[in-house]
């Protein structure tokens, strides 16, 4: 939306408004603007949400999280306490993508076991905050 359009909205100046989002964005409460894509209508209809168990030591979970993120088609990774070390979540083109994704993610020497549960139906997904 532009700026105009936004500030007569909240009835603030323009320049008020944009050195206010200028302030968000250094602070970092803005992190970037990206086009919001739908991964259904690019053919990644397949959801899973793996539970995942590491061995533990020193700084694992950062060391196991950044590897976990960099397979392709994981979009959430969660460091998580409990039963589980992560919450990890798949999206991919259909079971046999997964499976290769899956076994990706086992064939970390870290990873002890994995859960996965298999979304049936997308009920609510929005990345934006408080909504």
């Amino acid at each position: 939306m532009p700026l105009d359009n936004l500030a007569g909205k909240l009835g603030v100046p323009k320049s008020t408004l944009h050195y206010r989002i200028k302030r968000l964005e250094r602070d970092g409460v803005i992190e970037g603007y990206y086009a919001k894509a739908s991964p259904l209508k690019l053919g990644y209809d397949y959801v899973a949400i793996v539970l995942v168990r590491a061995r533990y030591g020193p700084h694992y979970h950062k060391r196991v999280g950044k590897k976990i993120a960099a397979i392709p088609g994981v979009w959430a990774v969660y460091y998580v306490l409990g039963e589980y070390d992560f919450v990890v979540l798949v999206r991919a083109l259909n079971r046999e993508d997964y499976m290769n994704k899956l076994e990706q993610l086992i064939s970390m020497p870290d990873i002890e076991r994995t859960s996965t549960q298999i979304a049936a139906k997308i009920v609510k997904e929005d990345p934006r905050v408080g909504t």
